[in-house]
């Protein structure tokens, strides 16, 4: 899931720069799709006739994570910036929202009023816009809708999503419909269609049950630096946000890294989600704890051992102190002189090393990467396809880049021929060629 991102969100934000809810102008690729397809090839995939039964189970776990983790109704709804975190209006739930800085751009009314909201579509309609960014009328949608990470969403989850949208009191609420301006229409893409099931994740152990939760939030779309001139690591920060109208920032450091929270511990973690506050200084508003407060305890210790598994990002970012250059993102940020570059001294390996490496790997979830050699430089490209970037080395076995936030080593069989690649969130791709 994280390759993926890497690399079609680079390719995306050359152009329109795919999306999450955090965005410098435009936006962040975290939620980019596999394998986009342009616009003017692509047709939606045919809509299925399915109805999903209503349950109270579906009922309780589609408000848990429409009120939460999914944040539906932080786009969905116009919010309160007079109080703490902006919290959505009550009365206007799920009822739809211009975006302040993007007029063009409408959260549409989902409450099932059968004039101006979805009252009218099917669940199919839904699920569609849901995990594949197609809207009930075929269009592609743009991608501040976050399909790229619900796509991950389990049929489950998806079914109690949709269950409790439909039991949402309805509001009439006439909106415009988005009007995407051609040279971003000219660049957008579709996913493609999901046409396997979604089965519910691994949740044996905590951190398993935290990246599911982590990978549907899209906490990497905000705090990884996918916009930055160069990418310090997954959740390493240093993504800059400007959005609904509040003061710009860059997002925090959430490695467990002695520049990130390395401090925490579980119970500190839970405290700034459902206060909004680090230390007495308040979490900016973009940060949407005013939702992530309706977390159980059980699903935010599990966000926190998910984000404490992960490779540390030495990485300071600070939006309260005057902002210097950092040659770890190659932004200004608060302390940003305090950071040192990431591929400070690349470790030498001999290129001849690099010819073993040559090939192709495919992941579970069907994508590959495609290695290549040209002189003394090994490449790496996704779905061969898109940019080719140059790896450096930064120990005899693990290789990164200044453009990518992921590091890969490769593992032998017992023949001693390279078999399979690995990133440091343990997902293995295995040779093909």
């Amino acid at each position: 899931m994280r390759i993926k991102a890497i690399f079609t969100g680079i390719s995306l934000c050359v152009s329109l720069c795919g999306t999450s809810a955090c965005h410098k102008k435009t936006s962040t690729p975290e939620t980019a799709s596999p394998s986009p397809v342009p616009a003017g090839a692509f047709k939606p995939r045919e809509l299925r006739d399915i109805k999903f039964e209503q349950t109270p189970a579906r009922l309780e776990r589609g408000k848990y994570l429409s009120e939460g983790l999914l944040q539906c109704f932080v786009c969905h709804s116009d919010r309160d910036w007079k109080a703490p975190g902006g919290p959505p209006l009550q009365d206007k739930k799920g009822a739809g929202h211009v975006w302040e800085d993007r007029p063009w751009l409408v959260a549409p009314n989902i409450t099932p009023d059968e004039k101006t909201g979805a009252g009218a579509w099917t669940d199919d309609m839904f699920a569609r816009a849901i995990r594949e960014g197609i809207g009930h009328d075929g269009r592609i949608l743009h991608p501040q809708m976050w399909y790229g990470s619900f796509r991950s969403l389990s049929d489950e989850d998806l079914a109690s999503i949709i269950v409790y949208l439909r039991a949402l009191p309805p509001v009439y609420n006439p909106l415009p419909q988005t009007n995407i301006p051609d040279e971003r229409k000219k660049t957008l893409t579709a996913p493609p269609p999901l046409t396997e099931p979604v089965p519910q994740p691994d949740q044996s152990t905590p951190d398993k049950r935290g990246a599911y939760l982590v990978r549907i939030a899209d906490c990497a779309g905000c705090h990884t630096a996918w916009e930055a001139p160069m990418n310090p690591g997954f959740f390493g920060g240093g993504n800059e946000i400007e959005m609904w109208n509040q003061p710009r920032v860059f997002s925090s450091n959430l490695t467990p890294d002695s520049t990130g929270i390395s401090y925490y511990d579980d119970a500190l973690f839970r405290q700034v989600l459902r206060t909004g506050l680090v230390k007495a200084r308040k979490l900016s508003s973009v940060m949407p704890w005013i939702v992530f407060r309706n977390l159980n305890d059980g699903d935010m210790n599990a966000i926190f051992a998910y984000f404490r598994s992960r490779r540390p990002v030495h990485h300071v970012v600070d939006n309260a102190e005057p902002p210097t250059m950092c040659p770890m993102c190659g932004q200004k940020h608060g302390f940003g002189d305090r950071n040192r570059p990431k591929i400070d001294q690349p470790v030498r390996v001999d290129p001849k090393l690099f010819d073993a490496y040559v090939g192709e790997y495919r992941f579970d979830e069907g994508f590959t990467l495609v290695l290549s050699k040209e002189g003394n430089k090994l490449l790496i490209q996704f779905d061969g396809a898109g940019p080719k970037i140059e790896l450096s080395a930064i120990a005899e076995n693990k290789f990164t880049a200044k453009e990518i936030p992921d590091v890969f080593s490769f593992v032998k069989d017992n023949q001693g021929r390279v078999a399979y690649i690995i990133n440091d969130a343990d997902e293995i791709g295995k040779r093909i060629r």
